[in-house]
């Protein structure tokens, strides 16, 4: 089964249709390659859609230009589909793309007007997003610190879109981990189904978390109404066995009396039961009058 972040590269090379596109997407991708050179380009990918798409991709940018193609399947890891070009085919690519090999960040705002496929390409190239169900991350590994900021400079400038950096292995890592950003992250590469799916996780997750919130309430509340019925029986129990119930005023014999036939029920429910009925706070108030009482014959025992 292929991973959520798999199913969100597949969905944004579904998106790549126009000529235009498909140039600013594959620009974004080239540029975020490890092995980007005038000697040489290298694009490795586990996914399958992008890999698909590529030889479409190459075709409209240069359509007789020619490369190496290789599957590797890993005992135990994601397969692997790896395009090489040669020197004399790289620097076709890059000429026919407007690229320059050694300023990356200068490519990337050359298509600042197509700012939204070129990311998309850069995301599908070197980025990958956690599966919502177990945590809200998305990140991408850049080639250089330069592209790095660059890049954030691009997002900047959208609403509600801010790019976090950290450092991995010497790597830049560009990040987000609010749900919404991701939301509006993904919604802009073009993967407008995983953004809704994103957030619709968020709101079952926030459901569930009110529900347990809720469910731990309510126990704690009849764990509480539990101890507080034992502890009432047996100040009860007490005044029955030492001066006897009939010492008690009438009102607080009734109380008493219903509550020894009925120690599990509530407060309010004690209270329908009186004669008249009585409010909860009626039924609490008598109740802390016996424990007085019992109190008071502890003292003299």
């Amino acid at each position: 089964m292929a991973s959520f972040s798999n199913q969100v590269k597949s969905e944004i090379c579904g998106s790549i249709r126009k000529a235009a596109d498909c140039r600013a997407f594959l620009a974004g991708a080239l540029l975020a390659v490890r092995r980007f050179s005038a000697e040489e380009i290298v694009l490795q990918t586990e996914c399958e859609a992008f890999a698909g798409l590529l030889p479409q991709l190459i075709r409209t940018a240069a359509p007789k230009l020619r490369y190496d193609t290789e599957f590797r399947r890993r005992a135990g890891k994601q397969a692997v589909w790896c395009f090489s070009f040669g020197k004399a085919e790289a620097n076709a690519l890059t000429a026919a793309l407007h690229l320059d090999p050694a300023d990356r960040a200068a490519g990337l705002r050359a298509y600042e007007g197509a700012a939204a496929k070129t990311a998309a390409g850069i995301f599908v190239m070197c980025g990958s997003i956690t599966d919502p169900e177990r945590a809200y991350h998305l990140e991408m590994v850049m080639p250089d610190a330069a592209f790095g900021n660059a890049l954030r400079e691009i997002f900047a400038a959208l609403p509600g879109i801010t790019l976090k950096s950290t450092t991995r292995k010497s790597d830049m890592i560009l990040y987000l981990k609010q749900n919404m950003q991701i939301c509006d992250a993904l919604t802009f590469f073009g993967a407008k189904n995983a953004s809704m799916s994103l957030a619709e996780q968020q709101v079952y997750k926030s459901i569930r978390s009110q529900t347990n919130r809720r469910l731990n309430c309510d126990l704690a509340n009849i764990d509480k109404s539990v101890i507080a019925g034992e502890q009432q029986i047996a100040d009860i129990r007490l005044i029955q066995q030492t001066v006897g119930l009939s010492a008690l005023p009438e009102n607080l014999r009734e109380i008493a009396g219903l509550r020894l036939a009925d120690p599990e029920a509530s407060l309010r429910e004690l209270g329908t039961q009186c004669q008249p009925p009585l409010s909860r706070s009626g039924v609490n108030h008598r109740l802390q009058k016996i424990s007085a009482i019992a109190e008071q014959l502890k003292k003299q025992q």
